[in-house]
């Protein structure tokens, strides 16, 4: 999973990525769509300036009114059921997200997108290796934009703040960041787009991963 991500472009910048389906006829650059992503071992840690980690606050989008608008909230939800008894939310499964009640709410009106360059996990490759971080970014100049949901009140709550959706293999219990491109990013925000459409586009992300190619050095780094 995201151990912390770079966002230097905020999201009402990003929101011109969006800006050229409405004088494209409909049609986004398919450069801007291409999620060509590949991953690396950094040479050195992330400057800590350009680095968003869990308490930080993130630049998101969302769909109000029928229209795209940026937002800034707080990386980690905390539910009103779980303060004082669990830590802020930072990753949530999709599959938990569909089958569980207790998200209704953030499943009606929180759908949002983390516009990044890349994003970092930690990767503990065999018992005998040392952790080390991957950095995921793409080969070309196309925006990332991270499937989230959010809680951001009009008037700051306590609880307010965002999660990262993730999809992967239950029984493993390894799972990976809905990482989209604009084509499906604006699918994700769509009001129409229902929950199982969801899920089916987590399981064509999952089929097509080999497009994560491997670390391209070995060098062993710490955590963030």
């Amino acid at each position: 999973m995201c151990d912390g991500f770079v966002q230097h472009v905020c999201s009402k910048d990003s929101l011109t990525y969006f800006a050229q389906r409405d004088t494209s006829g409909g049609r986004i650059d398919p450069h801007l769509t291409r999620m060509d992503l590949f991953r690396t071992t950094p040479v050195r840690p992330p400057e800590r300036h350009s680095l968003i980690k869990p308490n930080m606050q993130v630049s998101a989008i969302r769909r109000r009114g029928g229209h795209l608008e940026s937002i800034k909230v707080r990386w980690g939800w905390s539910p009103i059921w779980s303060v004082g008894t669990m830590p802020p939310l930072t990753h949530l499964p999709l599959h938990l997200v569909m089958r569980s009640k207790v998200f209704d709410a953030i499943k009606r009106e929180g759908r949002v997108l983390v516009p990044v360059e890349g994003w970092y996990e930690s990767q503990v490759p065999s018992s005998n290796q040392a952790q080390h971080l991957t950095y995921t970014t793409s080969r070309h100049s196309a925006p990332i934009f991270l499937a989230a949901l959010a809680q951001a009140s009009e008037t700051s709550l306590g609880c307010d703040g965002l999660t990262l959706v993730t999809y992967g293999d239950i029984a493993s219990q390894q799972q990976c960041v809905l990482a989209l491109g604009a084509e499906d990013a604006l699918d994700w925000l769509d009001p129409e787009f229902g929950w199982e459409h969801a899920q089916q586009l987590a399981e064509r992300l999952n089929s097509v991963e080999p497009h994560l190619e491997p670390p391209l050095t070995t060098q062993v780094q710490g955590s963030l």
